[in-house]
C-alpha cells in the first residue's frame, strides 16, 4: 500500500468516527427529545432552530463521507 493509499484509508477512518459520533449525537437527541414530549413539555423555538442548523450540518458532512467511500470504492474496484 503506497503513502497515499494509506493516507486515503486513515481518511475515512476518521470520516467513519465522524460519522459514529454523528449517529449517536442524533438518537440522543431525538431521545431527549421524546422525553421532553412525552414530559408534555414543548422543546422552545430557539432550541429547535439550533437543532435544524446541527441537522443540516450533520447532513452536509455525511455527505462528504458518502462521496469519499464512493470514490474509494471506485479507486478500488
Amino acid at each position: 500500500m503506497t503513502a497515499d493509499e494509506k493516507q486515503e484509508v486513515q481518511r475515512l477512518i476518521e470520516g467513519h468516527e465522524r460519522t459514529l459520533e454523528i449517529c449517536r449525537a442524533c438518537a440522543q437527541t431525538a431521545r431527549d427529545l421524546a422525553w421532553e414530549i412525552r414530559r408534555g413539555g414543548t422543546p422552545d423555538a430557539d432550541a429547535l432552530k439550533q437543532t435544524i442548523a446541527e441537522a443540516d450540518r450533520v447532513l452536509d458532512e455525511l455527505g462528504h463521507v458518502e462521496r469519499a467511500v464512493a470514490a474509494l470504492k471506485a479507486a478500488l474496484w
